[in-house]
């Protein structure tokens, strides 16, 4: 049996929410998957599927641990959680970060926030290695039932990005190829960063992913927590259902 596939052991559950170790074991028990390449996909879809887009006021220095036990985060916090399941589980990944226009997130965000964001957001995506190759994907932002909704919202619009998705973007991913939701292939340049977790990149200062020339950690740090919850809820707002 592959070192990916062994059965875990078992450990006490934490207060905080469920440990990457039994994350994987779930997944190994719901999906069964036979080799890497199930194991990517099913990842993929438990990362999809437990953690909402959106944000958090720990927004970038948050570790995948807790991402997992919010239930919530950013691209960049879901990123790191599945790249933190993926080398957990024995399948080299890492973060490969590309700059993307801001219009993606056109009406994902109060119109207030949009405003205020610089015109490029440092965006990072998976890169899971199989069968020798680097494989990209950010396809797990939304779930199946939140893409849709989103993926309507942009049809109708008429707009080529926004509501935090781009035409073409997928919520699948076969591990075969790329797939993405956000980014995609033009966006791929020889020179982008690669780091091996999320907390890296923050420690050597990468991206520019703020808001009036402040980064986000800094302005949500600076509020006290009952007026980061309310920001929360403001930041979060347009990814509601109507109605």
């Amino acid at each position: 049996m592959h070192p990916s596939l062994q059965v875990l052991p078992i450990r006490p559950a934490s207060s905080a929410g469920p440990s990457l170790s039994e994350a994987l074991r779930q997944v190994q028990r719901d999906a069964s998957p036979d080799n890497d390449r199930d194991y990517c996909r099913a990842l993929h879809d438990f990362v999809r599927d437990r953690v909402r887009f959106g944000f958090t006021a720990q927004f970038e220095t948050v570790s995948p641990e807790r991402t997992l036990a919010l239930g919530r985060g950013h691209c960049n916090a879901q990123g790191d959680l599945l790249r933190a399941l993926l080398t957990t589980a024995g399948i080299p990944a890492r973060l490969r970060f590309v700059r993307l226009d801001k219009h993606i997130l056109h009406h994902a965000v109060p119109a207030p926030v949009y405003l205020c964001l610089p015109s490029h957001l440092f965006h990072g995506m998976v890169q899971a290695r199989l069968d020798g190759r680097w494989l990209h994907s950010d396809s797990y932002l939304f779930d199946p039932a939140g893409f849709e909704r989103q993926y309507a919202r942009l049809l109708a619009s008429g707009l080529s990005h926004g509501y935090g998705l781009r035409l073409g973007a997928d919520c699948r991913w076969n591990a075969d190829g790329d797939s993405f939701s956000q980014a995609c292939a033009d966006d791929l340049h020889d020179d982008d960063p690669i780091y091996d977790s999320l907390a890296i990149a923050l420690q050597e200062k990468a991206g520019n992913n703020t808001l009036l020339g402040l980064h986000f950690n800094q302005w949500l740090r600076l509020a006290p927590p009952p007026l980061r919850r309310q920001g929360e809820r403001y930041l979060n707002s347009r990814l509601r259902p109507a109605g």
